[in-house]
């Protein structure tokens, strides 16, 4: 068997498409030899079911595989249980329009601890994770759910947080951002200490986990490239 390759694309529609629609963005990041692509719904869903369908269509056509990033707005640690079910109806309906596009993983950032300690935190992420996970079981929707590694202290989304939500809960994979990771801990900006992470995948995850695994990384000044193994998206 194959083992599955590093692919490359852009978050979000390519700036040199001919317009802004996702159709565009599928074509042209083939026209430039890249993927994969990351549907940005990072202010919300506004993609119908209908032309979830088109889109599709697209990338089967093209060979590109797509992901999807949920809104910003989730807070599973908000002290207010409507903010806490609006995030979780959020993130339901970014893997639902995800999944009927062909995407393999829903990026979302889970929390803020709002003064709260990490230890207390993660319970509470878990829960209502849980909840969204069980939804989609019920709903058979297999898409993965992604929670991304966070660059700020006030963040829910360290590497350990990540890996221990993907150990315990089915259905979860990490989503690691390099840059976020670096502006968090003021280092893991060189190969050697890069490769440190994967060990710490691989030690968590077992090495399935690296063949399945989906990597951010920034270049300047432009753009957020998302880099995933073939399998992972």
């Amino acid at each position: 068997m194959k083992e599955p390759s590093l692919i490359f694309g852009t978050g979000g529609v390519p700036h040199s498409a001919g317009s802004t629609s996702t159709i565009a963005g599928i074509q042209r990041i083939k026209e430039l030899g890249l993927g994969c692509m990351e549907l940005e719904f990072v202010h919300q869903v506004r993609m119908s079911e209908g032309t979830a369908r088109e889109v599709a269509l697209a990338a089967r056509a093209a060979g590109i595989s797509l992901s999807a990033h949920a809104p910003y707005y989730i807070n599973l640690n908000s002290k207010e249980p409507e903010k806490v079910k609006a995030s979780q109806g959020r993130l339901l309906l970014a893997a639902r329009i995800a999944s009927i596009c062909g995407a393999g993983s829903v990026i979302f950032h889970a929390a803020f601890y709002l003064g709260d300690s990490p230890d207390t935190v993660y319970p509470v992420v878990k829960k209502y994770l849980s909840e969204v996970l069980a939804e989609l079981k019920k709903e058979g929707i297999g898409i993965r759910i992604r929670p991304e590694v966070m660059g700020k202290a006030s963040e829910f989304g360290t590497i350990e947080e990540v890996l221990r939500l993907s150990q315990e809960l089915e259905g979860v994979l990490p989503a690691i951002d390099v840059a976020h990771w670096h502006a968090r801990e003021g280092k893991f900006n060189t190969y050697d200490e890069f490769i440190t992470v994967l060990e710490q995948i691989e030690r968590g995850l077992g090495k399935v986990a690296l063949k399945n695994i989906h990597i951010f990384i920034f270049t300047f000044p432009v753009s957020v490239m998302a880099v995933a193994v073939k399998s992972a998206i």
